[in-house]
C-alpha cells in the first residue's frame, strides 16, 4: 500500500472531546497534561482541560481524592499522589516496582476511596510519565552512557514488561470505553493510519557502508566471513556469503551498497522508505565515506532523485558537542538536501543533547529510540510521541518514531536467521495490529546484495508484503511525522505543531 504523502489538513475530524478536571499543582501540570495528551492522542482521544465537573457527559478526575461529583455514573477517576512525582525534582531512579490491581507500577502508591469499577487508584499517570521521558536513562547519568542496552535497562532490572505504557495506555482506554457505554455515549473513533489502514511501520535503512572499489569489497568480505565463523559460529553462513560475494562481482551488482536497488524495488512495490545518511568522521565507528567525495554524493544523489525520504544518521559522537550535530545536519543540506528526520548511529547519542540539537537544526522527527540488543520499544510505547524537555519542562519540538525491529538485532545480538528470524518479526508486527500502533524498522543496506547476512534481503521484503496484506501500511519517516503532527494540534501540549507545519524547516546556520 502507497498512500499519498498524508496531507496537514487530513486532520482529526471534530467530535466531542473527553473533558478533564485536573486537581494538581500548578508546577504538575504540564508534565500531567503533556502525558495524557500522548496516551490519549495515541488511543485518538479528544480531551479538554476544565476547571469544574461538567454538567453531563462523561468525564475524567485527576485528583487526590474523589469529590462529591466523582460519584456519578459518568466519571472516571484516577488518583493524584504527589509524593510520587518527587522522584522528578532529583537524580535518583526507581529501586524496586510492584503490581497494582494486575498493572506493574513503579510508583506504587495507591489512595483510598477509588473503589469505581471506572477508578485507578494508583498514580498511573505519573508512572507513564517515568517511562515517557526515559527518567531511568537520564537520571544521574550526566552524559556518561550514550549506548543503552536492554540488558542493562530498568525494564531488564527489574523484569518490568517492555510494552508497559502501552498497558498503562490499554488500562486507561478499556476503563474509558466502559465509562461511555454505561453513560450511553458513542466512544470515540479508531485511529486510521495514512490510507485507513490499522497500523503502521516506518521503513528506513541506514547507509552504514558504501564500497569504493575492489578493495572495499574485499575487506568487507573478509571481515563478514571472520563474523560468521568467529563470533557466529556460522561456518554454513561464511560459504553462502562469500558465494554471494562471488555472484555479485561476476555479474556486475554492488555487494554491499545497495541503494539504487532498494530504491528500484521498492518502486516496482509501490513502497518508499527513509534513508539515513552520514557525514560525521569522529569515531572508529563512523562510515567509510565522506559526503565531500562527488562520487559519494553523486550516488546518494538517487534517493533525493527518486522523491525519497532523506534523513541525517547523525555520527558516533555528535551528540557530544550539540554544535557538532547541527554541523552535520547543515553539511548534509548543502551535499544532497535539507534531513527532516533523522537516527542516530549506532544508536550513540546523549538524550537531551541530541533533542535540543535537532530542534535547533530543524529536524522534525527522530527514530533512535530502541534497544540494539533486542526488539519492541524502549521508552514502553509503541506509538509516535514527544520526548519530554525536563529542563524547560515542556515536549521537544522532535517527533519520536521508535525503534522497533532491525536486522543487526536480530542476526548480531540474537544471532536468529530464516524461520527463527521471522518469528519474531511476524509476532512484532502482529502486536503492533493489535495495538493499532506504529513504530520503525530499519534494515541496513549491506544485506540486501547477499554477500552479507544472507537471506537478511528476503526477510525484509517479507516484512513489508506482511504488513500490507495485515492490514497495515508500510511507509517512509516523514508521511508518519506530517500524520501525527496533524493530530497533534488538537492537543494542548502540542499546540506548537500548529505553526510548524506550515512553516520550512529551519536553517541549521
Amino acid at each position: 500500500m502507497n498512500p499519498d504523502h498524508f496531507r496537514p489538513d487530513q486532520a482529526l475530524s471534530p467530535t466531542r472531546s473527553l473533558p478533564i478536571v485536573l486537581r494538581c499543582p500548578d508546577r504538575l501540570a504540564n508534565k500531567v497534561r503533556y502525558t495524557f495528551d500522548t496516551l490519549f492522542q495515541a488511543a485518538g482521544v479528544l480531551v479538554t482541560y476544565v476547571a469544574q465537573a461538567p454538567s453531563s457527559g462523561p468525564w475524567l478526575l485527576y485528583a487526590r481524592t474523589k469529590e462529591s461529583e466523582a460519584s456519578l455514573v459518568s466519571c472516571m477517576s484516577i488518583a493524584h499522589c504527589p509524593g510520587e512525582w518527587d522522584l522528578f525534582d532529583g537524580h535518583s531512579d526507581v529501586e524496586a516496582s510492584t503490581d497494582v490491581d494486575n498493572l506493574p507500577a513503579v510508583l506504587p502508591q495507591t489512595s483510598h476511596g477509588f473503589e469505581d469499577a471506572s477508578d485507578i487508584r494508583f498514580d498511573i499517570i505519573a508512572n507513564a510519565f517515568y517511562f515517557l521521558s526515559s527518567w531511568s536513562e537520564r537520571a544521574g547519568q550526566e552524559g556518561k552512557v550514550t549506548r543503552q542496552l536492554h540488558a542493562t535497562s530498568v525494564f531488564a532490572r527489574l523484569g518490568l514488561p517492555q510494552d508497559i505504557v502501552d498497558l498503562y495506555l490499554a488500562a486507561l482506554t478499556d476503563r474509558l470505553r466502559s465509562l461511555y457505554t454505561r453513560s450511553r455515549v458513542e466512544p470515540w473513533p479508531q485511529v486510521e493510519w495514512p490510507g485507513g489502514s490499522s497500523y503502521a511501520v516506518v521503513l528506513s535503512h541506514d547507509v552504514d557502508f558504501l564500497p569504493s572499489g575492489l578493495g572495499d569489497n574485499a575487506v568487507q568480505g573478509a571481515k563478514t566471513v571472520l563474523r560468521h565463523l568467529v563470533r557466529q559460529r556460522d561456518p554454513a553462513d561464511a560459504l553462502k556469503a562469500i558465494a554471494g560475494l562471488a555472484r555479485a562481482l561476476t555479474t556486475g551488482r554492488d555487494p554491499y551498497g545497495c541503494v539504487p536497488e532498494i530504491i528500484a524495488r521498492q518502486k516496482e512495490l509501490g513502497v518508499r522508505s527513509s534513508f539515513q545518511v552520514a557525514v560525521g568522521h569522529r569515531h572508529r565507528n563512523d562510515v567509510n565515506y565522506r559526503i565531500e567525495d562527488d562520487r559519494v554524493r553523486d550516488y546518494l544523489r538517487a534517493i533525493p532523485n527518486a522523491g525519497f525520504d532523506l534523513c541525517l544518521h547523525g555520527s558516533y559522537r555528535s551528540t557530544e558537542d550539540p554544535r557538532w550535530y547541527v554541523e552535520e545536519a547543515a553539511l548534509l543540506g548543502e551535499r544532497l538536501g535539507q534531513p527532516l528526520g533523522s537516527r542516530q548511529h549506532f544508536l550513540s547519542f546523549d538524550y537531551d543533547a541530541l533533542f535540543m540539537a535537532q530542534e535547533q537544526a530543524g529536524i522534525q522527527y527522530d527514530m533512535s529510540m530502541g534497544f540494539p540488543d533486542r526488539p519492541g520499544p524502549r521508552a514502553g510505547f509503541s506509538y509516535p510521541y514527544f520526548p519530554y524537555d525536563l529542563r524547560r519542562d515542556r515536549p521537544y519540538r522532535t517527533l519520536q518514531i521508535s525503534l522497533f525491529l532491525m536486522d543487526v538485532t536480530l542476526r548480531g545480538y540474537k544471532n536468529l536467521k530464516g524461520g527463527k528470524a521471522w518469528n519474531v518479526i511476524e509476532k512484532a508486527l502482529a502486536e503492533l495490529k493489535r495495538k493499532g500502533a506504529c513504530v520503525s524498522a530499519v534494515w541496513h543496506p549491506i544485506v540486501f546484495g547477499g554477500a552479507r547476512d544472507p537471506g537478511y534481503d528476503e526477510l525484509f521484503w517479507n516484512l513489508v508484503a506482511h504488513v500490507g496484506t495485515t492490514g497495515g501500511v508500510a511507509t517512509d519517516g516523514r508521511t508518519i511525522n506530517s500524520f501525527w503532527r496533524a493530530r497533534a494540534t488538537r492537543y494542548l501540549s502540542f499546540g506548537f505543531n500548529a505553526a510548524e507545519l506550515a512553516a520550512p524547516p529551519r536553517s541549521a546556520h
